[in-house]
């Protein structure tokens, strides 16, 4: 099977026969699986394996004690040169989140990553939701960076729209 999203919590390991390995979850926009990189695979990835790396992963899926797991045989970082930089960013708060300090941690997560794209703010309150497009000062560049700055401060959710 092959799966995409962003890796998170990556947990580096020596196995009993001094063998690397790791851990890792492997997170999209509904949510998160474990992954694990085996001595072959981490020797071969090993270097692409990281926090907030966007990856594709060629894996089988594992159940052991009524959990399901993808041990990995392949690790692709996409090319995103191509991407639209100037494509907007879609950023979802619930209103019962819009605090001060929550947009002011907000505001800083973005001038940290300046640039030409737009950011939408979608404001969630219920079924009701209403779209702001942020002052031009806080436009930003995409990258995985950003998109995981913005997990941390808003949650897995945040992003799209």
């Amino acid at each position: 099977m092959r799966v995409g999203g962003i890796l998170a919590s990556v947990n580096r390991r020596v196995n009993k026969n001094g063998m690397p390995w790791a851990s890792a979850q492997l997170e999209d926009l509904t949510g998160g699986i474990e992954v694990m990189f085996f001595p072959h695979a981490y020797s071969a990835y090993g270097a692409d394996i990281a926090d907030d790396a966007v990856v594709l992963i060629n894996a089988k899926v594992a159940i052991r004690d009524d959990r399901i797991s993808l041990i990995a045989n392949e690790l692709v970082v996409p090319d995103f040169s191509n991407a639209q930089p100037n494509r907007p960013i879609a950023v979802s708060l619930p209103t019962r989140q819009c605090t001060i300090d929550k947009v002011s941690a907000l505001k800083q997560v973005l001038a940290r990553h300046p640039g030409t794209a737009q950011v939408h703010l979608r404001l969630i309150s219920g079924d009701r939701i209403t779209t702001l497009e942020l002052d031009p000062s806080l436009r930003v560049t995409p990258s995985p960076a950003l998109m995981g700055d913005l997990k941390e401060l808003l949650g897995p959710g945040c992003l799209g729209g």
